[in-house]
């Protein structure tokens, strides 16, 4: 009885450890399939964010060479304004006016970033410092379309009143944005008395300075936007197998 009872123990025993490595061994391929389910995932979403910053970086240093352009034209009319006119000041103003007149916006699209974080799936990632970095985006992106609105307001609220009420014709500049045009146009430069009372006239050398400031803000904000770009887009390729 005893050499029996013995035998039973050590089979049930081989039996119970058997059943539990089982176990252990199903959990341990279950877990390794769902990890593997959550890298793949992974990578589609590092796809969907590298083709996302890439867009985005390519538009944001677009505007900034445009950007820079318009900030190089208010800079020419100040030194004008300082050191007297030349003969090129002509097309200075015109430039300075037809930036004047834009708005400046930056179209953007994040919707792979925004369904990443709207849906709370950011920890998929596994890359802690590239999650830091898309937290940050909304807050680094926001400084530059904060600007911008303001410089629209700017526009809308102050700059085409004035030249409504000064009468400056800007329907040549703005030709410049249409091709199609009912009339011929001459731009303020080519009216010589106009556009001596214009250069004259303080209030427009106050809004040219107070344009420039606002552009020379807008390019720090452009550039932190730029370089916060690069560093997400380095990250994913960093992230990406």
């Amino acid at each position: 009885m005893t050499d029996t009872q013995s035998i039973q123990w050590k089979r049930l025993a081989i039996e119970a450890s058997a059943i539990v490595i089982s176990i252990l061994m199903a959990f341990a391929i279950d877990a390794w399939w769902n990890e593997r389910q959550i890298r793949y995932e992974e990578q589609e979403i590092l796809q969907g964010m590298r083709e996302e910053f890439m867009s985005v970086h390519a538009t944001l240093a677009q505007d900034m060479a445009v950007h820079l352009q318009d900030l190089q034209s208010l800079e020419d009319l100040l030194l004008a304004f300082e050191n007297g006119l030349t003969e090129n000041s002509g097309s200075v103003v015109d430039a300075v006016l037809l930036e004047m007149l834009g708005p400046g916006t930056t179209d953007l699209g994040n919707g792979s970033l925004n369904a990443l974080l709207s849906s709370g799936r950011a920890e998929i990632l596994k890359s802690r410092k590239l999650r830091t970095l898309l937290a940050a985006w909304e807050g680094v992106i926001g400084e530059v379309l904060d600007d911008q609105a303001n410089n629209a307001k700017t526009v809308f609220e102050i700059h085409i009143p004035y030249f409504v009420s000064e009468n400056v014709a800007v329907g040549a500049l703005m030709h410049k944005w249409y091709s199609a045009w009912p009339v011929s146009l001459r731009s303020p430069s080519d009216d010589s008395e106009a556009f001596e009372r214009l250069i004259q006239d303080p209030r427009f050398r106050v809004l040219v300075e107070i344009r420039y400031g606002y552009k020379r803000h807008l390019t720090g904000e452009l550039n932190a936007a730029i370089t916060a770009a690069e560093a997400i887009l380095a990250e994913i390729e960093k992230s990406i197998n």
